[in-house]
């Protein structure tokens, strides 16, 4: 459980990173406000997650570790990357 909690974490940063002005040419897929939606989505079940496998107290400090992961690895993956 807590790695699919890692999982969505990693994917909800990088749909808010590409919904962003300096990444949205890299994936035309998707519209970006539907991107900024489903990466919120992506946030709050992170914490649902995090809280089924946790529990309500340390879910919550789990869940927000786990975001602050998800956030550190898409910054590199989109930074370090080609353009």
């Amino acid at each position: 459980m807590i790695a699919l909690a890692l999982v969505i974490a990693l994917g909800a940063f990088a749909l808010l990173a590409l919904a962003s002005d300096r990444h949205q040419h890299r994936w035309d897929g998707i519209g970006i406000v539907w991107r900024r939606r489903g990466g919120w989505v992506l946030v709050a079940l992170t914490f649902v997650t995090a809280f089924a496998a946790w529990g309500p107290v340390y879910g919550a400090i789990g869940g927000i570790g786990l975001l602050m992961l998800g956030a550190g690895a898409s910054f590199l993956a989109l930074n370090l990357t080609q353009r």
